[in-house]
């Protein structure tokens, strides 16, 4: 009986042994597309053998895609792994029981995408810690969460982007430093102790790591996983949708040999209540080599000037156009130069640069695009604010941005010469005159300027008038003025319910307007300005 057993007992162990030898063994997925010349060397192998459709996947294969080759891998679990041009990837892990699945792709030149797939997703729902989806590369960990994604790696830089939903990113070398992205950011990991740049949006082209088309790449041996591989990182400083802004932060450019330099693209805009000067100053670009296209940019500094009206009823400057030595660009401002706090930092987006001709030793024509970052400082003389401008910016060429500068809205359209009216007790007299309107163009008024002037009965305070309004009218325009506070010899109002219903100078359709006002009290008389918006 004990030999019975004994020999059941072998039977069933070689049987759980065989088993497991064949489940271990068993493909993980499957080629389901393929372009081009695609090889693999399967584990424990000396040579490399043609990838066809159809062929099964295991883990430890290294797949690697030729110049213009491409290959796509359908895992048993439905996640995809998509091969781009010039690439070395490994499956280097694949599980999946019950609620767990584990995928490793280690990636050593090139680019891939990962897209999960519908069981993936469900599992990552419910036991997101227990499931990952991950691309390795010597620098970098990129895992996905129920989405896709795209890493690029070369010259010891990865790039990640996200196509849908979202993951993680961050360097073995310092697990701790996580950044998550988001469908639309890129984020990039460059040298061995980087950790993952903060994500700006982007598309997948600023990934790189696509790999060289020299006869040396497509021959590099499967053992070493070297090549001639050549990135071209590129980051993006546009900013995001509705309020979020994003401040471009591009990694370093390699190569980065001096071609030449601008000695200043400037620019001015003015309005009724402000004139601002900018001046980007000595913008050196650099390339590959001395005669190469651009990769990238630099100014020494950025300096300008500012005067803005006090009381006005704030900013309009958003941007204005750059131009110098030929070239021509965009500064467009991404946070509020809110001058009435007298200090502060401002941030803009330098797009839509140009540079027709080249520059230097390049006389290849290039765009480029970036971003600018500083503080204003400004003295109050009078009713006037001046001030100063310093700062930095850098980009990238090509352009990754194209934005129209934002047109200033300096030109006449019509004035209303007197709107007039007078508060009966105590009494008030009080005239609007003068009324100008500025727009981007001769038909669409969008600021408007004026002057104040009134009188009153000094027997009665003026502050006895607070917060009374006052109708102003010229015959069948209309506005109402009211007196909001006085502090000494000082004063303030608003001006409320404007409306010209037939329009002024050049536009002969209704307008609308309101704003604010600000002056100085005399004896018995006020006078100041008035400014605001028109519709």
């Amino acid at each position: 009986m004990k030999r019975i057993s004994l020999a059941f007992l072998l039977i069933v162990f070689c049987f759980l042994f065989i088993s497991t030898i064949v489940a271990e063994a068993a493909p993980v997925g499957k080629i389901t597309r393929i372009e081009g010349r695609v090889d693999v060397l399967k584990a424990g192998q000396r040579s490399v053998m043609n990838v066809s459709l159809g062929d099964s996947v295991d883990v430890g294969d290294i797949y690697r895609a030729k110049t213009n080759s491409r290959a796509e891998i359908t895992f048993i679990n439905k996640n995809i792994l998509r091969i781009a041009p010039a690439t070395r990837v490994q499956v280097s892990q694949y599980s999946d029981e019950g609620n767990r699945s584990n995928q490793v792709m280690k990636l050593d030149r090139g680019k891939v995408q990962a897209v999960s797939g519908e069981e993936f997703v469900k599992k990552v729902s419910s036991f997101a810690e227990g499931n990952k989806f991950e691309v390795h590369t010597p620098n970098a960990v990129a895992g996905i969460r129920g989405s896709g994604m795209t890493v690029g790696f070369a010259q010891m830089v990865t790039g990640l982007f996200f196509e849908t939903g979202k993951g993680y990113f961050y360097n073995p070398s310092a697990p701790g430093r996580v950044v998550n992205v988001t469908a639309g950011f890129v984020s990039f990991v460059v040298g061995t102790g980087g950790i993952p740049s903060r994500p700006v949006q982007g598309n997948v082209s600023y990934v790189g790591g696509s790999g060289s088309s020299s006869p040396q790449a497509e021959n590099t041996t499967a053992s070493t996983g070297t090549g001639n591989s050549n990135l071209n990182v590129q980051l993006t400083s546009l900013t995001s949708s509705v309020a979020t802004t994003t401040l471009f932060t591009p990694p370093p450019v390699i190569p980065n040999v001096f071609v030449g330099v601008v000695p200043s693209l400037s620019g001015t805009y003015n309005d009724p209540f402000e004139t601002v000067n900018v001046s980007l100053n000595n913008v050196k670009f650099y390339g590959p080599t001395a005669t190469g296209t651009p990769q990238s940019w630099k100014a020494d500094s950025v300096t300008g000037t500012y005067e803005s009206i006090r009381n006005s009823p704030g900013t309009n400057f958003k941007g204005m156009a750059l131009s110098g030595s030929g070239m021509t660009a965009n500064l467009i401002i991404t946070s509020d130069l809110d001058t009435g706090l007298m200090s502060g930092n401002w941030t803009a987006n330098i797009a839509s640069g140009n540079a027709p001709t080249g520059v230097g030793t390049c006389t290849t024509p290039f765009t480029f695009s970036g971003t600018a970052a500083g503080t204003w400082n400004g003295t109050i003389v009078g009713n006037t604010e001046t001030g100063v401008i310093n700062g930095n910016a850098s980009g990238v060429a090509p352009s990754v941005l194209t934005q129209d500068p934002i047109a200033a809205p300096n030109i006449l359209v019509g004035s209303l010469p007197v709107l007039s009216g007078t508060l009966g007790s105590p009494n008030m007299f009080v005239e609007l005159t003068n009324v100008k309107f500025y727009g981007p163009s001769a038909t669409a008024p969008q600021v408007w300027l004026g002057a104040v002037t009134g009188s009153f009965d000094p027997a009665s305070p003026l502050s006895a008038r607070l917060n009374t309004p006052v109708t102003l009218t010229s015959g069948a325009n209309v506005a109402t003025f009211t007196l909001n506070g006085v502090n000494g010899t000082a004063w303030t109002g608003s001006v409320t319910s404007g409306s010209a219903p037939s329009g002024v100078g050049t536009y002969p359709s209704p307008i609308v307007f309101s704003g604010h006002s600000t002056g100085t009290v005399g004896a018995s008389s006020i006078s100041g300005t008035a400014s605001g918006t028109a519709k």
